[in-house]
């Protein structure tokens, strides 16, 4: 089987029932086939860049009946196993059901990788082999597993909302809905953060129990249909737009259709909403990330990844070892870190290009404006010139919105920028599948990466979690865990090229952005300063008309002078609060302030003793990095790209 390709995955989830009727297995084959094929044209693309893969505990019934058809239409299979596989085997004991053993052994040969959950609090093999209830936690594990890594939820359900198996299908699709109560979550942070809330797809399903009151499989509509069915089609929702627009001239509330839905239609359509937003993102990072599949773009995944491991001091550890070891611990993590750091920068420069195209069209419309009332005979061409200028703000603005550069900028080096600290920590042995000590992230050992990630910003951010929860699964089955635990070798890299490295960016890059606001800030003082109580006394007192009533050159000049520079020092004031430079460079200051103790803290060499206490540090260090990401992520989303005020 060809390994998976440096991309962002779609998850598909599985939940239902075990007891399917052998007359429906046809239909129920067809109904599967259909919706992969439905999310594959509808939220995929037609390039093909973003793999498929389907979680199923291969349970008998509805979860290898979708493992089925989905390997059979190009997806991945990964098996997330409720308990140690020996153990799981027992249910699909040959003597149970012909055929049930050997059918779970080809499926599970066919898995990328099979993690198993650790046991609940409280459980041990023992209490699972004898104790129902006890299994039953187990079950219930791997559902919450595949609801929180899972995009979507295929559910072969018969909807009995009122059954409370724990594990159940019921429960599995209550939490891919609504979210992980915290009763079942034991964790004020997981509950609260609700990342695994997301999209089921119900196929009504009929069951052997005759107690079942479905009779005939069916699909009620789900993705798109569900947009339209409450949004409305293009018409409509262009409809909307206008009247809220008009409303908002008014000063009216607009008008809010999806208010008169029932709440739970109105999750349905949220769920699928967002579902469509994060699948777009990830469609884009694929389309772009494989043009890196060539001979140059691996070059320049190679050229970042190196990037990483540059240092102006001497190192202790050479740059090829530490880059040796980083790509031993998670080689597929550093090319996702080179692909979306060369995408980040890539944007960034168009990004930067939009804001001086803005503000140069700005200042073209601000000097015609200028020029218009002193040379009349060049007023029908200052004019039109005028007119092109705001013209071509208006452009810029709407290139740069349809083309979602700033966006694009934006998640990329989050993006990049959690994958540095997750090289780091799978470095450090921090979050890796084998680790013992969870509580650091507040989480089950699974998924502890993507769980220490930011939630206070949920809406922005999620695809970036998401990213990391789905890299964090498919590495499971990369065999690039390696050796797992704080040694000397990854602390050397780490104090160096991570805590020492990143001290040094923010403490230039810091220094940097404060001479940028302190230079813009002191020039726009000194050019408001100069047009009032300079300009303007020479005008008056130094020059004066020439005999036919006309100004003379020099008074001219002057006079548009004292007009332009007031503009000048607003549209570079507006430059830089645009740009947030003061508020870049307090951030920039905290964290230097922050990786500077650390590197006080931090010993050279570590021991028995220090060990415990430098993994503390980095997980710390790691947290804040993320946030810090996070927050600067905020502080430019708060200032979109659009004409100068």
């Amino acid at each position: 089987m060809e390994p998976l390709p440096d991309r962002l995955p779609l998850v598909i989830g599985v939940t239902g029932h075990r007891d399917l009727r052998d007359q429906d297995i046809p239909r129920l084959e067809q109904a599967v086939a259909a919706i992969i094929a439905g999310l594959r044209r509808d939220y995929l693309g037609h390039g093909g860049e973003t793999p498929i893969i389907v979680m199923s505990s291969l349970a008998e019934g509805a979860d290898r009946l979708v493992a089925r058809v989905a390997l059979a239409h190009g997806a991945r299979l990964v098996a997330p196993m409720p308990m140690p596989i020996e153990e799981y085997r027992r249910d699909f004991e040959p003597g149970l059901k012909p055929g049930n053993a050997a059918e779970f052994e080809a499926l599970l040969a066919q898995a990328i990788t099979a993690p198993v959950m650790p046991f609940a609090s409280g459980n041990t093999l023992e209490a699972v082999r004898v104790d129902n209830a006890k299994r039953a936690e187990q079950y219930r594990a791997v559902g919450l597993f595949i609801a929180q890594h899972a995009g979507v939820l295929i559910a072969l359900w018969d909807g009995d909302e009122g059954a409370k198996a724990a594990g159940g299908t019921t429960e599995v699709v209550a939490f891919k809905r609504h979210g992980i109560p915290l009763a079942v979550s034991g964790s004020a942070r997981a509950s609260l953060d609700g990342s695994e809330v997301g999209p089921v797809i119900h196929v009504v399903t009929p069951r052997q129990k005759a107690t079942s009151a479905i009779d005939e499989v069916s699909v009620p509509h789900w993705g798109r249909a569900v947009i339209r069915r409450h949004s409305g089609g293009t018409l409509r929702r262009f409809a909307d737009a206008i009247s809220a627009f008009i409303a908002n001239v008014l000063g009216r509330e607009p008008p809010d259709g999806r208010s008169r839905l029932p709440d739970e239609k109105r999750r349905e359509l949220e769920a699928w909403e967002n579902f469509e937003a994060l699948a777009a993102l990830t469609r884009q990072f694929n389309r772009e990330a494989a043009t890196f599949a060539g001979a140059d773009g691996q070059r320049a995944i190679e050229q970042s990844i190196d990037a990483m491991f540059t240092s102006v001091e001497p190192p202790v550890v050479s740059p090829a070892s530490a880059k040796e070891r980083a790509l031993e611990r998670g080689a597929r993590w550093c090319r996702m870190y080179a692909i979306a750091d060369a995408l980040a920068q890539e944007w960034q420069k168009e990004f930067k290009r939009d804001w001086i195209a803005v503000y140069s069209c700005a200042f073209l419309a601000f000097l015609c404006f200028a020029l218009f009332s002193q040379f009349t005979a060049l007023s029908e061409f200052l004019l039109v010139l005028y007119v092109a200028g705001f013209a071509g703000i208006f452009v810029v603005v709407a290139r740069a919105h349809v083309a979602q550069h700033q966006g694009r900028f934006l998640d990329y080096r989050a993006l990049a920028e959690a994958l540095r600290v997750a090289i780091y920590w799978r470095m450090l042995g921090i979050g890796s599948q084998d680790t013992a000590d969870t509580s650091l992230f507040d989480t089950r050992g699974l998924g502890a990466i993507a769980n220490a990630y930011p939630i206070k910003q949920s809406s922005e951010l999620a695809w970036v979690k998401i990213a990391l929860r789905v890299l964090e699964l498919v590495d499971r089955g990369g065999g690039s865990d390696g050796q797992t635990g704080l040694d000397a070798t990854a602390h050397a890299v780490a104090r160096h090229y991570w805590v020492r490295g990143q001290y040094a960016f923010f403490r230039s890059r810091g220094y940097r952005f404060k001479r940028m606001t302190d230079i813009i800030s002191t020039r726009g003082i000194l050019l408001t300063v100069l047009a009032p109580f300079v300009i303007v006394p020479i005008v008056l007192g130094f020059t004066s008309p020439a005999p036919d009533g006309h100004d003379s050159t020099l008074r001219t000049v002057l006079l548009i002078v004292s007009g332009l520079l007031p503009g000048i020092a607003g549209i570079m004031n507006e430059y830089s609060e645009r740009l947030a430079l003061n508020a870049q460079a307090r951030q920039y200051d905290r964290m230097r302030t922050l990786f500077e103790r650390a590197c006080d803290l931090l010993p050279e060499t570590i021991d028995e003793t220090t060990a415990p206490l430098a993994q503390a540090i980095y997980v710390e260090l790691g947290q804040e990095a993320m946030t810090e990401s996070a927050e600067w992520v905020a502080i430019y989303r708060q200032r979109p790209i659009q004409p100068p005020k």
